[in-house]
């Protein structure tokens, strides 16, 4: 399979990065076995910190057409997403006077959640440029029209050679930190907006990252890790302006940075907040990376220790959600089917199949019918509350556990209690 060595940071071009964290040889997390013996290839997933513009990134890029081509992850599965996409969509409606005969292009946008809910509340025009040809018939189903191939210059200019209309907003929800060539993407944003239109970029953000100590949000898929300050600079290449930046609770932390054509007084002073607050955070100082690291490696180590001595005392443990982030965690710990039973998750595409490198086999909700384990870890953790109360619909009544911190949730006359 191939992949390159990424010597050079993909914003500034500096080849003054430090590797601060080192997570070993990690299977493709999306890539799920057929059988539980079956042994993945596994790649170096280490994090390095470019000196001299700030951002983190992946020390390989794998071939995207191997991550992406076939998707089995599934947007619309989790209630709690499709929920944010909706306020998303209202919001933009009357932020961006959005009318039917505006056009909206979702970039990468999986199974067409996002693009539904503006055709739904607001009727316009919508296009989903997707590269995961398995998601083309969901998108049909769904009424919305799907592009299928890669965002970049080739995409951009093909849609203005074939009379699309130029768009009134791209979104591009969790895709950015996946994207290598991060400057042909924003420059081939610009070459089909209308002249007051917008790109909406969301993704992880990095203080989130850090802070949280979420390491499992580490895959091959994410190549980046954003700041608002290296963001800026690319922005300054690309003769793109910042509109609005808005910090936003999905997916464990995130931020919904608003960007277009046209320099805005309110996307300025938005800038310099962020800017401000990441300088004093000294975000981009190698030290809170390698403090970032201990905690990282602390809470692996106590992750496996804790499972260990529950297992030990005889108890039996499952975990919800076959993410990605969930299979960083699980092989970075070293838990295998020996540890966890089985992980329960709704998407249609990963049942019978078993969670890369632990051989832990995936099972639909209904098999709480059956078996009642005393633990459900959370690997969806971002998801936790929507989590507990699909598993308690399901008839699951025992305990559950947030992985990064361990802390045990049970849940007591519709009350959720730390024990």
């Amino acid at each position: 399979m191939s992949y390159k060595i990424h010597t050079n940071c993909r914003v500034c071009g500096s080849a003054e990065m430090v590797q601060y964290l080192d997570l070993g040889q990690m299977p493709l997390s999306n890539n799920l076995t057929s059988t539980p013996d079956e042994e993945p290839q596994r790649y170096p997933l280490k994090v390095l910190l470019c000196e001299s513009c700030g951002l983190s990134q992946l020390s390989i890029v794998i071939d995207p057409q191997t991550l992406f081509g076939h998707y089995v992850y599934r947007s619309g599965i989790a209630g709690s997403y499709v929920k944010h996409c909706r306020e998303m969509a209202k919001q933009l409606k009357y932020t961006r006077h959005l009318t039917p005969d505006s056009f909206v292009i979702d970039i990468a946008g999986n199974d067409g959640t996002l693009l539904a809910e503006f055709r739904d509340e607001i009727g316009c025009k919508v296009l989903n440029v997707d590269p995961a040809a398995n998601l083309a018939k969901i998108n049909a189903d769904k009424d919305v029209k799907m592009f299928n191939t890669f965002w970049g210059f080739a995409a951009a200019r093909h849609l203005v050679s074939t009379n699309f209309p130029k768009a009134d907003i791209i979104t591009a929800t969790n895709v950015f930190a996946h994207v290598d060539n991060v400057k042909e993407f924003l420059e081939a944003a610009a070459l089909v907006l209308i002249p007051d239109g917008v790109l909406v970029l969301e993704f992880p953000y990095l203080i989130d990252f850090i802070e949280k100590t979420a390491f499992d949000t580490i895959y091959f898929e994410h190549l980046s890790y954003f700041s608002i300050m290296p963001l800026a600079q690319l922005l300054e290449e690309t003769g793109l302006y910042f509109q609005a930046i808005e910090r936003q609770d999905i997916h464990g932390g995130s931020v919904r940075v608003t960007v277009g054509l046209q320099d805005s007084g309110r996307g300025r002073k938005c800038f310099e907040e962020f800017s401000h607050a990441e300088t004093a955070g000294r975000y981009h100082k190698v030290n809170a990376y390698t403090y970032f690291s201990h905690r990282v490696r602390k809470t692996i180590s106590h992750f496996r220790v804790k499972i260990k001595e529950l297992q030990a005392d005889g108890a039996k443990i499952g975990a919800f959600g076959a993410s990605a982030k969930g299979n960083t965690l699980l092989n970075c710990t070293g838990i295998t089917a020996a540890d966890i039973s089985y992980i329960i998750d709704q998407t249609p595409e990963k049942m019978g199949k078993f969670s890369p490198g632990t051989g832990i086999p995936i099972y639909p909700l209904n098999i709480l019918q059956f078996d009642q384990p005393d633990y459900i870890v959370l690997l969806a953790w971002n998801f936790k509350d929507e989590c507990i109360e699909k598993l308690r619909a399901a008839g699951y009544r025992c305990k559950f556990i947030l992985p990064l911190t361990f802390e045990i949730i049970e849940q007591t006359e519709n009350q959720n209690i730390a024990v």
